[in-house]
């Protein structure tokens, strides 16, 4: 195992502890960390994960700026059974086929089941803000994979959302661009989401969670991790590509439940 332990801070960052291994979470110029803010945000947005992933922060656009307009967010998150599994980029790489098959197969499934899980966690997140909330979702689809390199899987996924609260309703059509990475021996899962009104907000997603990636990694020491060839490494395949998909759906159900707070 190999380790370069050059780092780089920022004073909009954060340490966070995954597995028992610090990492570190610089934000994109122009954001700022936003959870532990607002406590009934943040269960909301933990209900919504049912209990396979969890976040470990979220960033937000800097007041009366641009990206804060278009309903923009970022957000990370790990898969709580994989935690303290060492992941590194040797590790990943040998991983990543196994991911994606995956990955493909839990969107097929989710699908089937989205309309009771869009129920439950409108229902449950209404109960969280004290509202009266509805979800329901059409046209989800994995738009593409927009990287498949040794040491990061890029994915983009869409939905038209309506939601209702107490008698408003209202649809939004909505966007994540994902990346699972390995960081520090951790698989971390990074989104960048966004309201979907025109392409331009696919091609945002994409390349701001690319560049978030590339700080993220680039403050966190490199390692390389154990070969899958030593262990049976089906079942973490299994459970990086279901965790990818969560968290993806999870980040779209949740900014929309907060926009609908907000309005």
């Amino acid at each position: 195992m190999w380790l370069l332990l050059t780092l780089t801070s920022s004073a909009q960052g954060a340490g966070v502890e995954v597995g028992g291994r610090e990492i570190q979470l610089p934000a994109l110029p122009g954001y700022e960390r936003v959870d532990g803010r607002d406590p009934k945000i943040d269960q909301m947005r933990d209900d919504m994960l049912g209990g396979t992933n969890r976040y470990l922060a979220r960033f937000e656009p800097v007041k009366d700026s641009p990206d804060a307009e278009k309903g923009r967010e970022l957000s990370v998150q790990v898969m709580k059974s994989i935690e303290r599994r060492e992941i590194g980029e040797k590790t990943f790489e040998e991983l990543r086929g196994e991911m994606r098959r995956e990955f493909n197969a839990a969107m097929d499934q989710m699908i089937s089941k989205l309309g009771p899980q869009m129920q439950a966690s409108g229902k449950k997140a209404g109960e969280t803000l004290g509202v009266d909330m509805a979800l329901s979702a059409s046209d989800m689809a994995v738009l593409g994979v927009f990287e498949d390199s040794n040491h990061s899987l890029g994915f983009t996924m869409a939905m038209k959302v309506n939601a209702k609260v107490g008698d408003h309703a209202s649809e939004s059509r909505i966007i994540t661009a994902g990346i699972a990475v390995p960081v520090n021996g951790r698989l971390l899962y990074l989104y960048a989401v966004a309201d979907f009104l025109a392409e331009e907000d696919r091609q945002w997603a994409e390349k701001t969670v690319s560049a978030w990636r590339d700080v993220v990694v680039a403050a966190n020491p490199r390692v390389e991790g154990p070969s899958t060839a030593m262990f049976d490494w089906y079942q973490v395949g299994r459970s990086a590509g279901i965790g990818a998909v969560i968290g993806g759906l999870a980040g779209l159900f949740g900014w929309l439940a907060k926009k609908k707070k907000a309005s």
